[in-house]
Formats: C-alpha cells, sequence, structure tokens
C-alpha cells in the first residue's frame, strides 16, 4: 500500500469544558444588573405617560376641573407642582435641551422686551388691571417672584422641553394657550373677554417662544418669557408705585 494512502493515526485530544469557558457571574453582580434592569422599567413605566405630552396634559386639565374651588393662589401653586413634578419625570428618561449660553440669554431677553414693550406702552391699564388678579395676589412682591422667577421657568421647560419637542411647535403653542384658560377659570365669570384674550394672547407669545426654542434652545425661551412677564404683569404696577412715590 503506497504510503500516503495510510491512514495518519492522530492523538485524540479531549477538552474539559472547566468554569473559565464558561465564566458565571459573581452572586453581587447578578443582583446589581437585577437591580439596575428594574429601575429602567420602572422609568420607562412612569415616565411613558410624560413622553405623551397629551397624556400629560390631559391630567394637568383633570387636576385643575376639580381643584376649582380650592383658593385660586393655592390651586394655582398645586398646578405648577404639577408642572414640576412631569418634567423631573420626564428628566429621567430624556434630558432637556437648555443650549446654556449667556449669548442665548440675552437674546432672549432682548426679543421679550421689545415685543412687550409695545403692548405695555398703549395697553398699561388693562394689564395693571388684570396681572394680580390672574395671580392671585396683592403684593408685588410675590407677583415678582411668580410671574417672573417661577412661572417663565416652569412652563418654558414642560411647554417648550417638554410638548415642543416631543409634538412640535403649534401643538406646544396651543395647549401653552389652553393651560392659561385652565389656569384661569376661576376668574372667568367676572371678565370672561379678558380671559379669551389673554389665552389667545399666550398662544400666540408660545409661538415666539417656540421658535425661540429651536432657534437658540431652552434658556433663550425661558429669559423671553421672564421679560415679557415682567413688562406686562410686573412693570404696570411697579411703576404706579414709583410714580405714587415721587408724586
Amino acid at each position: 500500500m503506497p504510503t500516503d494512502a495510510k491512514r495518519v493515526k492522530r492523538p485524540r485530544t479531549t477538552r474539559y469544558e472547566t468554569a473559565e469557558n464558561f465564566p458565571v457571574k459573581p452572586v453581587a453582580q447578578r443582583e446589581a444588573t437585577s437591580r439596575a434592569e428594574k429601575r429602567t422599567a420602572a422609568h420607562a413605566t412612569t415616565g411613558s405617560w410624560v413622553l405623551n405630552p397629551y397624556l400629560s396634559f390631559a391630567l394637568l386639565c383633570g387636576i385643575g376641573v376639580t381643584t376649582l374651588r380650592l383658593d385660586h393662589s393655592l390651586r394655582l401653586t398645586l398646578l405648577w407642582s404639577v408642572l414640576l413634578v412631569m418634567v423631573l419625570l420626564y428628566a429621567e428618561s430624556k434630558r432637556l435641551k437648555a443650549s446654556y449660553s449667556l449669548l442665548n440669554l440675552v437674546r432672549g431677553a432682548l426679543v421679550g422686551a421689545v415685543v412687550a414693550l409695545p403692548f405695555y406702552i398703549f395697553a398699561k391699564d388693562f394689564f395693571l388691571a388684570t396681572a394680580s388678579r390672574l395671580y392671585g395676589v396683592s403684593d408685588l412682591q410675590v407677583l415678582l417672584e411668580r410671574a417672573v422667577f417661577l412661572v417663565p421657568i416652569l412652563e418654558e421647560s414642560y411647554f417648550r422641553g417638554v410638548v415642543q419637542r416631543e409634538k412640535g411647535l403649534v401643538q406646544a403653542a396651543l395647549l401653552f394657550g389652553l393651560a392659561q384658560a385652565l389656569y384661569f377659570i376661576p376668574v372667568a365669570s367676572a371678565f370672561s373677554l379678558v380671559l379669551s384674550a389673554v389665552t389667545v394672547g399666550m398662544a400666540l407669545f408660545g409661538l415666539l417662544y417656540g421658535y425661540l426654542y429651536q432657534r437658540y434652545g431652552l434658556t433663550a425661551s425661558i429669559a423671553c418669557h421672564v421679560a415679557v412677564n415682567f413688562v406686562l404683569l410686573v412693570l404696570p404696577p411697579l411703576a404706579g408705585r414709583i410714580g405714587a412715590l415721587l408724586a
């Protein structure tokens, strides 16, 4: 038989499967992974309705309607607290896009001041008569804290940072205008036409805030909202008091 036709007997090798071939995670590591997965599932469950702005806004409306008999100032505080909770829950799933810079801050403030000043000049008495009534406070310092330092941050974080990001500019502006009606329903019986004007006006301002958010980020829209609220809601009574002191 030719040599190349002979079978070549090769030694058999036995491969033993050891723990090194199939590593097993330590118990502590498995437990940590399990906890992380449970937290992720919980965040997805609790934040899913916030990721749908229509559902979260419906919840806000439901709370607003069921609290109509509360004191107006207390009711507003409750509704703003709901907005804060919604923003925090949303931030658990998606980070808010602030795009902070001093330039964006100045841009937003300048746009807000330029847009609001004509309204202040030609309708100063209107805003003087309605500002404190809408917010349920007569103290100028409390009005300043609410209208300038609290409301713009909360509303822009929710309506621009959440609603507009998920649904678009127009939808966010419309819901923003409807939210103003929801806030001020308890005083609507006294001056419904004023409430309607405020709702439509705020929806239009919502388009402006939304444009700034798209162009320059959340910082610019907040700054613009701050400037508008200061000029239209705080400056009229402030100017009145300054005038009274100088008289």
